[in-house]
């Protein structure tokens, strides 16, 4: 390790890269998945297995604090993606992950925060991940409360208040409403059953789906090699522009597997869309 590199990490501050970031929310998704972060933060055996990680394949040192500091600047960044998302005029594109606006809105946002520009028209890297490690949606313990749980505490408050008016049904009613009354409880409460089931179900469904796509794309090493010449074979663009395209995808573990996996017209594909989204610039 070179001398700077060695100050640079004993200093108070640890420079994270992109490739390391990404590295911190690939191995804290697969933490989340395992169960290793039980309520809203994980557990200290996770922070040292990133660290220790981060340090062996960049030959830095990081250390467990380092990953807790930069996984609050994580969250700062779900934060303002949260907030544009949920903003009058700002669309949301699923199958690209993006946060898509006009000309005219885009102009307004930058000109208010110039530094919201990487967030608006462009893919938004290692999404899914940041989801399960940062947002609440997909987040374990705790945070589970947003889909299971609150259909439950819906239900339930739904019941309270159906039996409620059962009870003055019966004061005023006497015999069959009686009768009919017990009938509707039991309903309500196999119908809450139901929900109750049918909520963790499809929780346990959607955090399966994503670990296991984690676990197939993180499988196999990444050549850097071979992405390289396969990369700079495609014909129609310029060496500067593929070069980029190359560096972004070195970047991108895990889109640059899914890109070696593409035949040669999909990969052509790629890389035009890869120019139509980074080298977007709004007109002067």
């Amino acid at each position: 390790m070179s001398t700077t590199q060695n100050e640079k990490c004993k200093g108070k501050h640890f420079t994270w890269s992109k490739p390391m970031s990404h590295m911190l929310l690939e191995i804290l998704a697969e933490e989340a998945l395992k169960g290793n972060k039980p309520s809203s933060t994980f557990r200290a055996e996770s922070f040292v297995k990133v660290a220790t990680e981060i340090s062996q394949k960049f030959n830095v040192q990081c250390e467990p604090k380092h990953v807790d500091n930069h996984l609050k600047t994580v969250k700062k960044e779900w934060g303002i993606i949260t907030k544009l998302k949920n903003k009058s005029g700002f669309g949301w594109n699923d199958c690209l992950k993006m946060i898509t606006v006009s000309k005219d809105i885009y102009d307004e946002e930058v000109k208010a925060h110039p530094n919201h520009d990487k967030y608006l028209n462009k893919k938004l890297d290692m999404y899914e991940a940041m989801t399960i490690v940062v947002g609440k949606d997909m987040a374990t313990g705790n945070y589970a409360k947003s889909y299971a749980d609150v259909n439950l505490e819906e239900n339930t408050e739904e019941q309270s208040i159906s039996i409620e008016n059962e009870g003055e049904y019966e004061e005023t009613s006497k015999g069959k409403e009686t009768s009919s009354s017990s009938t509707q409880k039991r309903q309500h409460r196999k119908r809450n059953r139901m929900y109750e089931d049918d909520g963790v179900e499809k929780l346990s469904k959607q955090i399966g789906d994503v670990a296991l796509a984690i676990q197939s794309l993180s499988k196999n090493q990444l050549d850097v090699n071979a992405l390289y010449a396969e990369v700079m074979k495609i014909e129609g663009f310029d060496e500067i522009t593929l070069g980029e395209a190359f560096d972004h995808l070195v970047q991108n573990e895990m889109l640059a597997k899914a890109f070696m996996a593409k035949n040669a017209n999909l990969r052509k594909i790629w890389v035009q869309n890869f120019v139509n989204q980074h080298y977007y610039r709004p007109a002067c």
